[in-house]
């Protein structure tokens, strides 16, 4: 396992008074010499106090901001060399820890993947599920959990990504997508002792968080390889207009308009294609 004095847990939290005290003492006993930083977003409750009394670094955010704005805090505010990132409502066990550490730094990160014996709610699987089909077909990888969590990285790489990360969800399809875009090395670590929450409720909603979450696919992929999208866009388009003109020509006697504006429209989308890409080049190389 990689050297726990190298490693930093971030815990982003709201509201979890009932976990948080139970949580750290677990990851210490995993190991005394992790950094743990628990990332505070705004709780009402005894969340923070509970993990300051537990040995924690504690971030305190006046206010709710949303998941994503708890975990960039405890990244940048983290200063070791990996960093695990887990819930603080338990549904991550801290003793599966070792399993993802074990694979750095030979991966860029190493994710804990859902599987079919993972407690989690079948609705969130659905959901999982879908939202995977199209990351993969839009980013051209396989990819086994896009919302996981439960994850390790380089701490370098997680924060050269850091401006794209949504403030409320989801940081961990953003941070996936943009370390597969951006050819950096990935692991999928199958964990069924993976649980649904014990405690309070989620923040999530099925439906708004699902379209929120393809809108990132898409804002991902247009940053690393826009043309995944423009192309194929384009080639619909041209071979819709063909079709029209084919069928035009042979029952109608001409090429009407419709046919047209599709073949330009198709010509447009693909030479804006190139123009995106050049435009993504430039603001990657801005950011490094």
């Amino acid at each position: 396992m990689t050297n726990p004095g190298q490693v930093s847990v971030v815990i982003p939290a709201y509201n979890e008074e009932n976990t948080i005290r139970e949580l750290l003492e677990r990851i210490y006993a995993v190991s005394p010499h992790f950094e743990i930083i628990v990332s505070c977003d705004g709780s009402t409750d005894k969340t923070a106090e509970l993990a300051e009394s537990s040995g924690g670094i504690v971030l305190k955010h006046p206010y709710n901001i949303g998941n994503g704005a708890a975990v960039k805090s405890g990244a940048l505010r983290a200063s070791r060399h990996y960093i695990v990132f887990m819930d603080a409502d338990l549904q991550h066990q801290p003793e599966d820890i070792p399993k993802l550490l074990v694979h750095l730094p030979q991966y860029d990160m190493a994710i804990a993947s859902r599987t079919k014996h993972s407690g989690t709610h079948m609705h969130r699987n659905i959901g999982n599920i879908i939202l995977i089909k199209v990351a993969e077909i839009i980013s051209g990888y396989k990819i086994d959990d896009l919302t996981s969590g439960f994850r390790a990285v380089k701490r370098d790489i997680f924060l050269k990504f850091i401006h794209l990360y949504p403030l409320q969800y989801s940081y961990p399809t953003t941070s996936t997508l943009a370390f597969l875009s951006a050819g950096h090395f990935v692991k999928y670590v199958p964990m069924p002792e993976i649980t649904k929450r014990m405690h309070g409720h989620s923040n999530i909603k099925p439906f708004r968080d699902g379209l929120r979450f393809i809108n990132i696919i898409i804002r991902v992929i247009m940053m690393f390889n826009p043309q995944k999208l423009f192309t194929p866009v384009s080639i619909v388009l041209f071979l819709t207009g063909i079709s029209f003109s084919v069928y035009q020509l042979a029952y109608i006697g001409g090429i009407r308009s419709s046919s047209i504006i599709l073949l330009l429209s198709a010509v447009m989308f693909f030479f804006n294609g190139f123009l995106a890409e050049q435009l993504a080049q430039l603001r990657r190389d801005i950011n490094k």
